[in-house]
């Protein structure tokens, strides 16, 4: 047996230098159960993983610092004084972590005095003459001067995803000539600010490896010290005592008081119940099957899978087999059980592709996975599938899947991944086709979307797929599906997995939504309004083609215009002015626009965001025609040129946007493909482009919109008795707000003071500062902080509210809306004061702008029910912030408005009155 082959090998883990990393790295939202952070201790444990599944240790260690470096402060007092203190919410996760590693028999090293560096050297030293190769993880460079041809570091500059692997080679190829023994003379030189070493001052990295390389050792330099001219040659012999205090400060020791008995420690040594126990009194249960995975097959009680199991499948392709009735069978089992199923539509597409060679929809029972094919989606199936089916209660006439999915919809509990795509199977969005189903017949007791159950859990995560879901609330991995790596000749397609899933994680989230208090916006807000959104989506909203073009033509030629005059005013420079670079150069280079205060981006140019073009804008014409240049440019390719195509692709011609109900971290709905929840509402262009937005003959366009519904929630939610007064008694709440910010009586008020109290009110509600205020008010900040004062004064009830609200944020890490909704605010811990400074912002906004989604999605779905139980033939076709708007029959606008109205305003009582505005229009332009 060769030398290499008999050797263990050994990992020594720099616990201090990891957990640092890792805090800093893992947003801090998360906490174990008795309200203790985690986020350190997670990201410490993921790159363990990490390191145990690249490097297959054979043993692993993990040193700690303990007490102050007394070692290193005996050579040098100031030793790493600078250091602030460690950060409290940190400080606390490092008794957790040592006793997590020690419930799971990882041996934890720590000597009074001592720093992990020294207990890395001694092991590393110790284990190399005990026949191991020694792995060293650790982010600190000093370390290198341990390695030898047994001894490799294993850098951690970007946690264990981009590792560096240092032998004495790269030592010596990164430091050019310096080996690792001379590591420490190099830092006697050089010194290192971030522990206070000093070093030689005015000699950096290349020059301190130059001169080693030249003279061979520190001490060579020292001794040649008299033949180095200038100020280097006079810093090196002032300060040759520092260089070698420096070098014996920087060489790492190898004799600290720990032991280890490289033969009798493995890993893993722990067994499937101390994992469990150790991660679930910490709540990081995501992470419980990577480590029992690694027990293998032989873990002795390892009572959790590796992997989600896939269940049974039984298949019906058409033919009135064995298998088709007992798919039936099993379908008519779950149903009579009461069981969730969770089902999902598969076209076996390639993506890119308008169709696949099968519509299949998978169902997911406790028992089995069903698989129901229709090859040609031909409609009705064989009579004797048919007859089958009949048996069952299933309709069959329009094809095996509407009627599997309409029996599911009127009889099932069913769970999906997205419901109203599910829903838009019956419910086509081209409005031409014919409906199977109305989504609003749909009772939401009996659906359950887990993409919106997982986002009220965590609203401002962005992704909520398969394996999400599984981590997260099964604590298992996924087999790989088709198409994936390592998928086998049995693999599941993507869909038929995620129904597996779906089912799955339906109890875990709603044990979750009820822990966290979401239960009651699931059940009692997002899951009526997934019917809602799948009629509104198939509604859709009627445009005009030819006007649309007829507006892009014309603003087409204003922007051509518009680029003249902007390289008339640039010199007749050629240059793409929708290129930041390129605008950057002719702005700042060529035309020498001031630079004071702005900052280059990583590639080296001048920013042109807008906030630089809007504060150049005052003084230099060519921005300003630069800012219309570009809202001009973003209104023709985003809607113009875009909306009239949309319409005459769909049969009905009308526009189908989307609603998102898992994107904004506020609860709002967003919308796409296309977004016409973003045209600008305050602009000329925007109004614009709103004429283009008609409704069908005989008809027109409804809205009604909550009056400053934010303002009244802050009244409400502070109870400020000045502030509820302003809107009980005031008919212009601005104009009362400046009556008291002003010291004027209210007939007394001026159009520019009520337009300033205005901006007042709006800015307190988004948590404005005087900065913001001074920006969008164009005064100075003194001007603005004494305006904000006075409001503070004049409401003190606000103030002691948001000061309460961001200080519950802090201590919580979330804000919630009166409804229980809440937004994770980890900006709130972060160091960074412009990310506090954030979160702080955040945190006063969201109770406010949350609790406004939160009512005008009850709004809309009452509206939107007795709309239909009452035989309205007007159509809810939009949702815009705090705006529905109606296609509405000239007939019924009195009795719409009338029925909107008491709705909208009779969602919560409040302490201040809620206000919903009607107007009426032919074009969405008109109504507003």
């Amino acid at each position: 047996m060769s030398d290499s082959a008999a050797r263990r090998t050994f990992a020594v883990i720099d616990g201090n230098s990891l957990m640092h990393r890792a805090f800093h790295a893992v947003p801090p939202t998360m906490n174990a159960p008795d309200g203790t952070p985690t986020n350190a201790i997670f990201g410490f444990l993921n790159m363990f993983l990490k390191m145990i599944d690249a490097f297959h240790p054979d043993g692993v260690v993990v040193a700690f610092d303990k007490g102050k470096p007394r070692v290193r402060m005996e050579m040098l007092p100031q030793y790493k004084a600078q250091r602030p203190p460690m950060d409290p919410d940190l400080r606390q996760q490092f008794p957790r972590v040592k006793e997590l590693l020690a419930r799971i028999s990882v041996p934890v090293l720590e000597a009074e005095g001592w720093e992990g560096d020294d207990i890395l050297g001694t092991l590393a030293r110790a284990g190399e003459a005990a026949g191991c190769d020694m792995l060293l993880i650790t982010g600190d460079r000093d370390m290198y001067q341990l390695t030898t041809e047994h001894v490799k570091i294993v850098g951690t500059k970007k946690g264990l995803s981009d590792v560096q692997i240092m032998t004495p080679e790269t030592v010596e190829d990164l430091y050019h000539g310096i080996t690792p023994e001379l590591v420490p003379d190099f830092y006697g030189l050089k010194g290192d600010s971030s522990d206070n070493i000093p070093g030689v001052p005015g000699i950096g990295p290349k020059k301190a490896s130059a001169l080693i390389a030249q003279y061979g050792s520190l001490d060579g330099v020292i001794a040649h010290a008299d033949e180095i001219k200038g100020k280097m040659g006079e810093n090196l012999r002032a300060h040759i005592d520092d260089a070698l205090v420096s070098r014996r400060v920087a060489t790492i020791q190898t004799n600290a008081p720990v032991e280890v008995d490289f033969k009798a420690t493995s890993f893993p040594a722990y067994d499937a119940q101390a994992i469990s126990e150790a991660l679930g009194e910490l709540g990081i249960m995501s992470m419980q099957n990577r480590f029992l995975a690694l027990l293998g097959d032989g873990a002795g009680g390892a009572s959790a899978p590796a992997e989600l199991a896939i269940p049974r499948v039984i298949t019906v392709h058409g033919a009135a087999d064995a298998s088709a009735k007992e798919a039936f069978d099993e379908l008519e089992r779950a149903l009579t059980a009461r069981e969730w199923l969770a089902a999902a539509i598969d076209d076996d597409k390639e993506a890119g592709a308008l169709f696949g060679l099968t519509h299949t929809l998978w169902v997911a029972t406790g028992e089995a996975l069903l698989s129901f094919e229709e090859p040609d989606a031909s409609g009705a199936p064989a009579p004797e599938l048919s007859a089958i089916a009949s048996a069952h209660g299933i309709d069959c006439a329009t094809g095996v899947v509407p009627g599997v999915l309409s029996r599911l919809f009127a009889a099932g509990r069913i769970a999906s991944s997205d419901m109203k795509a599910l829903m838009h199977e019956l419910s086509p969005v081209d409005s031409t086709e014919v409906a199977l189903l109305d989504p609003l017949s749909i009772d939401p007791a009996r659906i359950f979307d887990t993409t919106v159950a997982a986002y009220l859990l965590d609203s401002v995560r962005s992704d909520f797929d398969d394996a999400y879901l599984a981590d997260a609330y099964l604590h298992t991995a996924l087999p790989a599906a088709v198409g994936e790596e390592g998928a086998g000749a049995d693999a599941p397609s993507l869909a038929a997995r995620g129904v597996v899933v779906a089912r799955a994680v339906v109890e875990p989230l709603m044990r979750a939504l009820e822990e966290q208090g979401a239960a009651g916006v699931f059940r009692d807000i997002e899951m009526p309004l997934v019917g809602v959104l799948a009629a509104m989506e198939r509604t859709g909203m009627y445009v005009e083609p030819d006007r649309l073009a007829a507006l892009s033509t014309e603003l087409g030629a204003q922007i051509d215009e518009l680029a003249a005059r902007i390289r008339e005013l640039a010199g007749d420079e050629t240059f793409n002015i929708s290129s930041p670079m390129q605008l950057s150069h002719i702005l700042f280079d060529v035309m020498g626009l001031p630079t004071k205060g702005l900052k280059k981006t990583h590639r080296g140019y001048y920013s042109t965001n807008a906030r630089v073009l809007e504060e150049l804008a005052h003084d230099h014409e060519i921005v300003r025609l630069i800012l219309e240049y570009r809202e001009k440019t973003k209104i023709k390719s985003t809607y113009l040129d875009t909306l009239g195509p949309l319409a005459r692709e769909m049969r009905d011609a009308r526009v189908h946007t989307t609603y998102n109900q898992t994107i904004t971290a506020t609860g709002r709905l967003s919308s796409s493909n296309p977004n016409l929840q973003n045209i600008p509402t305050r602009s000329a262009l925007g109004h614009t482009v709103k004429t283009a937005f008609s409704v069908a003959p005989g008809s027109v366009f409804l809205a009604a919109d909550y009056s400053q519904i934010e303002l009244r929630l802050l009244a409400h939610l502070s109870a400020d008795e000045h502030l509820v007064a302003a809107f009980n008694e005031g008919e212009d709440f601005h104009a009362e707000t400046a009556a008291r910010v002003f010291g004027v009586p209210v007939d007394e008020v001026t159009p520019q003071l009520r337009s300033r109290a205005k901006a007042v009110n709006f800015g307190i509600v988004y948590g404005q500062q005087a900065y913001g205020l001074s920006q969008s008010l164009d005064i100075p900040m003194g001007e603005a902080q004494s305006m904000i004062d006075a409001y503070f004064r004049a409401y003190p009830g606000v103030r002691t509210f948001l000061d309460r609200t961001v200080a519950e944020a802090k201590a919580r890490g979330y804000a919630e809306t009166m409804y229980g909704r809440r937004r994770p605010i980890p900006e709130l811990k972060m160091r960074i004061p412009a990310q506090r400074s954030f979160g702080e912002r955040t945190a006063m906004n969201h109770p406010m702008q949350g609790s406004a989604a939160d009512i005008i999605k009850i709004a809309m779905n009452r509206v939107a029910r007795r709309l239909r139980d009452e035989g309205f033939r007007a159509r809810l076709i939009l949702q815009v912030h705090d705006e529905l708007d109606f296609e509405c029959p000239k007939d019924e606008v009195e009795a719409l408005s009338a029925m909107v109205r008491e709705e909208m305003e009779g969602v919560v009582e409040l302490k201040v009155p809620l206000i919903a505005e009607v107007s009426v229009g032919e074009t969405w332009a008109d109504a507003k």
